[in-house]
């Protein structure tokens, strides 16, 4: 063969291939998404009432609240956002229940992952904001290592008291709080948590003197609060509702803009002295780094829909969350925000992990 024929050969070899790669592409990029199964990770703290329910741990530590526990809220929005994954795929969805590290080993885990759209992680502001900042040791970037896919749901929070305080409203609470400097408890479901934010935001905005005690978990804090080892605390609404009436605690306001539509009689902060007391938690779907565009869009599309219907809103609410309704740019800004406006506050407290939740 000639060495022209030989340079011919080569040259039509070399244009096949290229058109071969160009189709592989094409095809591979028309392939439907997902192409296997997707994995929705639910990380969550050990001695949360995911890991202790029905055990007898949990009966020894929580053996007031215990029995009428709710369901974790974590849990209960992945099964949420795997409903709607479902619908639309043939592929097997997924639930990963990881527990420990104050949920950071569950976003490690994301965020190690392969960044093709079938690993998400199911985080709240705990997982994305409080935890990075305020613990030594925490092995991912929020913002480096994660995109949002979407948003899900709002927690408030509540003001509860023990029942044997005197005080009624919330200004009748910050009078007998203020000649009591140091003297006074509140409760939280873990240093660090949501809760705790809420309460030292109430004790600088309220100007008195409260003391903070740290519990394993929001079932073992308003067991304290129900047997008076502290005498009041910020609870998540979910919780709190499942318990309310009670003849233990009572709720005195809400930290949200609105009053809440299942404790319609029960003001916000804002409403009683407080203007501008806001502090809520939050849950949204998260993927890798580099997830493409295209994968994310496709999970955010059934998810948005099903938290749309009327049906699954009103579960959401009758659970006491509110249902996410802000665009993926808004709740991108939310996390921001939340971000610019907690984390020196958490850094200057900064503490290392627990060796029991590493």
């Amino acid at each position: 063969m000639s060495r022209d024929s030989k340079k011919y050969r080569l040259l039509i070899l070399g244009v096949l291939g290229a058109l071969a790669a160009i189709f592989y592409c094409y095809f591979a990029r028309a392939q439907p998404f997902p192409s296997k199964p997707v994995k929705i990770v639910v990380p969550y703290p050990i001695s949360g009432p995911t890991d202790v329910r029905g055990t007898p741990r949990m009966s020894r530590s929580y053996r007031l609240m215990a029995p009428n526990a709710p369901p974790a809220i974590s849990d209960t929005l992945a099964r949420v956002a795997a409903q709607a994954l479902r619908a639309d795929t043939r592929h097997p969805v997924l639930l990963d229940r990881v527990p420990g590290a104050l949920t950071t080993r569950g976003a490690i885990a994301v965020a190690r992952a392969p960044a093709d759209g079938h690993t998400l992680l199911l985080a709240s502001n705990a997982t994305m904001v409080i935890n990075p900042n305020f613990y030594h040791g925490v092995e991912y970037d929020p913002v480096r290592d994660f995109v949002l896919v979407a948003p899900l749901a709002t927690m408030p929070f509540v003001l509860l008291v023990h029942a044997g305080l005197s005080a009624e409203t919330p200004a009748a609470l910050f009078r007998w709080l203020k000649p009591r400097p140091g003297e006074i408890n509140y409760g939280s479901s873990g240093t660090g948590s949501t809760g705790h934010l809420a309460g030292e935001l109430f004790r600088r905005v309220a100007r008195v003197n409260v003391i903070h005690v740290s519990f394993s978990g929001g079932v073992a804090a308003l067991t304290g609060l129900a047997q008076g080892q502290v005498s009041m605390m910020f609870a998540a609404l979910p919780l709190a509702l499942a318990y309310l009436p009670s003849e233990h605690f009572r709720p005195l306001a809400v930290a949200s803009t609105d009053r809440f539509e299942r404790l319609p009689d029960v003001p916000t902060l804002g409403e009683s002295g407080l203007p501008g007391f806001e502090i809520e938690g939050w849950y949204g779907l998260f993927a890798p780094a580099g997830t493409p565009p295209v994968a994310a869009a496709w999970m955010r599309e059934p998810i948005g829909r099903l938290l749309s219907s009327r049906a699954v809103q009103s579960h959401l609410r009758g659970l006491g969350l509110e249902p996410a309704t802000m665009t993926l740019e808004q709740f991108a800004t939310r996390i921001n925000t939340e971000t610019d406006k907690w984390a020196p506050l958490l850094r200057a407290s900064r503490m290392p992990l627990k060796s029991g939740e590493s």
